[in-house]
Order: C-alpha cells, then structure tokens, then sequence
C-alpha cells in the first residue's frame, strides 16, 4: 500500500460525499414536485436507455480500467492501449445509438421526447474516460470535474424544477450534466497521452477480452434494471416511480460504502500481476469487515426511520415506502460484500467467469421472480426479488472466496456489530415514540443513533474503523483466521 490509496480515497469519498448530501436536498424536491407518476417515467424511459448505454460502454468502465493499470508505467504501451479502447468506443457508441433510434422510432412512440432526451447519455459514454484516470490512479480529477458539473445540476434542479409539467427539463439537466461531466475529463488528458485513431485490427484486440466483462453487465441490468422495465409493463409508471424511491436511501449508503471499492481496484489488479495473493487476500478480508461495520447499523438505522423520514422527505404520494424501505434495508449489508468480492478478488484476477456466473445467475432469478411476483404483488414483487437476487449473487461470490482462500468472517466481531445496532435501533423507536414526522425529528433520530452505536460498541470492544484504518496506513490485518491456498 501506498499513500496513493489514502489520497484516491480521499477524492472518491469526498465526490461520493457531496452526491449523497445533494439528493438528501433534491430528492423531496423532485419526489414532491414530479410525483410517483413524473419519477416513474423517468427511471421507466431511463430503464429502456440504460440497455444500449450498457452496449455503448461494452464493459469498457472495469476493463479499460484493469488494462490501464497494468500499462501505465510504460508510456508507449499507455498511448496505445488509450488509443485502442477510445477507437473502439467510437464504433460501440455509434452501433448502440442506432440502435437505440430504430427501437424508440418503431415501438416506443409514447413519451417520445423522453426518450430522445435520453439518448443523450448514450452520446455520454462515448466521452467517458474515467477508466484512463482510475487506472493511474489519478481520483483527483475525475473527482472534481465531476463534482464541479454535478453542483451546476444540483442547482439547475433546486432553482427550476416546480412541478410535474418541468419533467422535460428534469431529464435534459441530468443528460447534460452526465455529457458534460464527460466532457470535462478530456482537458486533462493531453498532458498525459498522445491520441491517435487506430487501425479497425489493432482495437479489435480488446473486443473480446471487453466482451468477457460485458456480459456479467448484461446480467446485473437484468436484475436491477429490468425490474424497472417489467414493472411498468406489467405494472404502472407510476409503480416504478414507488420501487425506484424504495432502492433509493439504500443505494446512496451502498454508494459511499462502497467507494473504497473502486479505489482499491487498480492497486488490487497491481498486486495480482506482481502475484502478492496473501496480501491480497487479507486486504479484503480487512476491507470487507470495516464495511460491515458501518453497513449493519445503517440498515438498522433507515429500518426504523422509515415511518418519519417518508412523510416530509418523499411526500405523500409514497407513504408506502413506510413499509418498503425496511423490507430492503438488508442489501445495505448484503451489497457491499458481493461487490467488494468482484472489484478486489474476481476482476483483478481477471475471473470473470465466476463474477459472470454469479451474475447470470442472479439475472436468471430476477426475470423469473418478477415475472412471477408482480403481477400478483406488484411494487412489492419487484422489492422482493431485489432482495432475494441481491442475496443469492452475494452468497455465491462469498461461497466461491471460501473455497479459494478460506476466506472467513469474524462471527464474534459480526455479532457485537449487530448487537450494537440492535440496541441503537431500539433506542431510536423509545425515544422518538410519538414524535412529528419532520425533518427535526429525524436529526434528533440520528443523532440518537450514532451515539447509541458509538457507545455500545465501545463497550462490546468493536474495532472503531479499525480495519479500515490499518487498510489505508498500509499495515495489513494479519488475521489468523483463514489461510492461503497456493
């Protein structure tokens, strides 16, 4: 480890920071202004761009990421391989929008100046090079680039979205901004490449090997994605506008859990080209135990919030995510650990077969149980399914982890972490009983929680951050726990 890690990691939390806080303004601002209806076309329209986007990028975010890291000492290697992977871009962008053009134009003609807006984040990929940066490890820039575009949209939305008629306007602020955000990274790059288009054979090299981390993706937009799709379909707009609000506390915590996540992946792609398995094993292990602390308490924490929280910050047209909310809050703890096995064990070593397994067969669950589940259950169908997927690709990947490492988890450490938020929990709902559903009310609540937390596993002995301090000083969590099979 390197003090590179620390800094990388500084930027991730500080962008992922400041995209949490920004819908904790914007998300009652737009739940309240666009309603249950307004958000459920767009994530449903967003649903159906999001299928080409994924084939515009052709897996190129965690591959060109892997393939920069591993040339990036070597300058000549760099521009090539740079060169190779934007070409080529260029041709799944452009293959993916027509695409995209023929299916709106033939099947899709109801909210058709929704879609056209966005196909402006297929266009989005074709600029993105964000994989460049994570490769070298250089957080910095993308980072603040992308920070520096995300508060323009933070304030187009909290200036100029009133209501449901400035939906349109909605959708282009997000399209811009993720164009834009793009945009930005390539004022960077001249200084550290020289770009050349290159012959159709010399880019045809990384089809394949990009092909390889594709179809895993294919998988993971069958079971998060296609639940969108389905469910309005089967379902209503309207009800994809209720799931969507649902994975929404969820997925911002999964977010900054899991920011280390990317930061790690190039030094973990170094450490296995260098064959350092036992270092790279007990990495994760540490990785994956400082997640659980902050992972479990939360799901406690947005469980009991729900009742409070729901009214002021979503609005009334999603009081059912009273219930919804804590039927998905696992996943916070679920999550985090499938991920952190695919970034930091499979994808470094290049095992996409297992991380494509894993996700397949998720992808395989997800169709059957929503097409299953929905029409008798509706939004709840689609919120269970996400849960039970969630589970069976997490278990799988940590099943495989054991068998190649005897990888295990500290069940006394887990048990005081949920023993904690246990008690944080209960505290919360006794002495917030009663209280106004408000904004106050949930400030007090948190700050009940954290204190509770705090206190009670310092008084059980959890390792405050622990492992992830020593992860980030470089000093290795020498458990004796597991071995290494070599």
């Amino acid at each position: 480890m390197t003090s590179s890690v620390g800094k990388n990691l500084f930027y991730q939390s500080l962008f992922q920071g400041i995209r949490i806080l920004m819908p904790i303004v914007t998300i009652p601002i737009i739940s309240k202004a666009l309603g249950a209806h307004g958000i459920g076309i767009y994530s449903f329209t967003n649903s159906i761009a999001e299928y080409f986007i994924l084939l515009s990028g052709l897996g190129i975010t965690l591959y060109g990421n892997r393939e920069i890291a591993m040339v990036r000492e070597d300058k000549k290697k760099l521009d090539q391989t740079f060169s190779e992977l934007v070409s080529l871009k260029l041709v799944t962008t452009a293959v993916s929008f027509i695409l995209y053009s023929v299916v709106v134009l033939v099947f899709l003609h109801r909210d058709f100046l929704y879609y056209i807006i966005q196909s402006l984040h297929i266009i989005a990929v074709l600029f993105d090079i964000s994989w460049f940066f994570m490769g070298i490890e250089d957080f910095k820039k993308v980072s603040l680039s992308n920070l520096a575009v995300q508060t323009v949209v933070f304030f187009g939305i909290v200036f100029f979205i009133k209501d449901y008629n400035d939906l349109p306007l909605y959708l282009l602020l997000q399209a811009l901004g993720n164009i834009f955000s793009q945009l930005v990274m390539w004022v960077f790059i001249y200084k550290k490449i020289s770009f050349r288009f290159v012959p159709i054979k010399k880019m045809m090299r990384h089809l394949f090997p990009m092909i390889a981390y594709f179809f895993p993706q294919i998988a993971v937009i069958f079971y998060t994605t296609l639940s969108k799709t389905i469910l309005g379909v089967l379902d209503s707009q309207t009800s994809v506008g209720i799931y969507t609000n649902t994975l929404n506390l969820s997925t911002i915590i999964i977010t900054m859990i899991s920011t280390i996540n990317l930061v790690m992946l190039p030094k973990m792609s170094n450490l296995f080209s260098k064959n350092k398995i036992d270092e790279i094993n007990k990495t994760l292990h540490s990785l994956i135990h400082a997640q659980l602390f902050i992972s479990i308490p939360a799901a406690f924490g947005v469980s009991v919030l729900a009742a409070t929280l729901v009214p002021w910050f979503f609005g009334s047209d999603f009081e059912a995510l009273k219930v919804f909310i804590p039927i998905i809050a696992p996943v916070i703890i679920i999550m985090p650990i499938g991920i952190a096995i695919s970034n930091q064990y499979l994808l470094p070593r290049g095992n996409t077969k297992i991380y494509a397994i894993s996700t397949f067969g998720g992808a395989a669950i997800s169709i059957l149980l929503n097409f299953t589940l929905i029409p008798i259950l509706g939004v709840v169908g689609s919120v269970l399914t996400s849960l039970i997927v969630e589970t069976f690709v997490t278990v799988f990947r940590v099943i495989y982890l054991n068998k190649q490492t005897q990888f295990t988890f500290d069940m006394n450490l887990i048990l005081r972490i949920v023993a904690s938020a246990a008690v944080m929990a209960l505290m919360i709902v006794v002495t917030t009983n009663g209280m106004n559903a408000n904004f106050v009310t949930t400030l007090i609540q948190i700050f009940i929680g954290v204190v509770t937390y705090a206190g009670c596993s310092t008084a059980l002995k959890v390792p405050f951050l622990k492992d992830l301090f020593i992860l980030l000083r470089g000093k290795l969590y020498h458990s004796k726990r597991y071995k290494v099979k070599n």
